[in-house]
């Protein structure tokens, strides 16, 4: 994990006067502030690199040929044989992509393909696993039965983010009140409270491997293929705390 950068902007320092003008500047109810009391507008922006915990991948099952009716029961049979597999291996988090029948005809068609038309049939799947090795060997079975890989990459999980973003606030919402606290002193108040916050996260997703391109040529029945490799990148992820400070004479 790397040092987290932290920029801190003072975006306005006012002396805040109960006047008409002030009022509506600021969303702040000026009428309730005392004599000598005034708002501080302070913002502060954590950022950290975290290491992406969550490997995806989605693979296909597409068939061709004139048998309309046979290629999309090829098709059934293929991803049920491949969701029987999935469904056996707890730590993944499987769903179905999209079913596709359509016409395919590679340049010219010929007055065959016209009247007795070549069609593709295909159905997707999509893999998640915060246990890369479990799910690296299931893709590298699935190839091996006729599945073809199009994406593989990692990518930050909610409840990392969540995890990280928590953390960020803290060290945030600690710099804010010590700004106000160091302001406060400078002029010569006595207390400095954070009265009104606002958060703002962000998560770059980070790097992500190219899409393949699915295989257009037919493929044996049973090919031997080696398990598949994958490292993981960092999802940039940042906080953006703004918070008005009450100082107090």
């Amino acid at each position: 994990m790397n040092l987290i950068k932290t920029s801190i902007f003072v975006f306005s320092f006012l002396l805040i006067l109960t006047s008409p003008f002030g009022f509506t500047q600021n969303p702040f109810d000026l009428t309730d502030l005392d004599t000598g009391q005034l708002l501080l507008n302070l913002s502060v922006t954590e950022q950290i690199s975290v290491e992406q915990d969550t490997l995806n991948a989605s693979l296909a099952y597409s068939v061709q040929g004139r048998d309309k009716v046979s290629l999309q029961n090829d098709v059934n049979a293929k991803m049920a044989s491949t969701l029987e597999i999935i469904e056996a291996i707890s730590e993944i988090e499987y769903s179905t992509g999209q079913y596709y029948i359509y016409i395919f005809r590679p340049g010219r068609p010929s007055r065959n393909d016209i009247e007795n038309p070549i069609w593709r049939a295909q159905q997707g799947l999509q893999l998640s696993s915060k246990n890369s090795e479990v799910l690296l060997e299931a893709v590298g079975e699935l190839q091996s039965i006729g599945m073809e890989i199009s994406r593989l990459d990692y990518s930050l999980s909610g409840e990392a983010f969540e995890q990280t973003s928590d953390s960020l606030l803290s060290i945030a919402l600690e710099k804010l009140q010590n700004r106000a606290n160091e302001t406060a002193e400078l002029l010569n108040k006595n207390s400095a409270s954070l009265v009104e916050v606002t958060i703002n996260g962000n998560r770059n997703p980070g790097f992500f491997q190219p899409r393949m391109a699915m295989m257009e040529t037919s493929q044996p029945d049973n090919p031997q293929f080696e398990t598949p490799t994958a490292a993981p990148g960092k999802s940039e992820v940042s906080l953006n705390v703004s918070a008005k400070a009450l100082l107090s004479p």
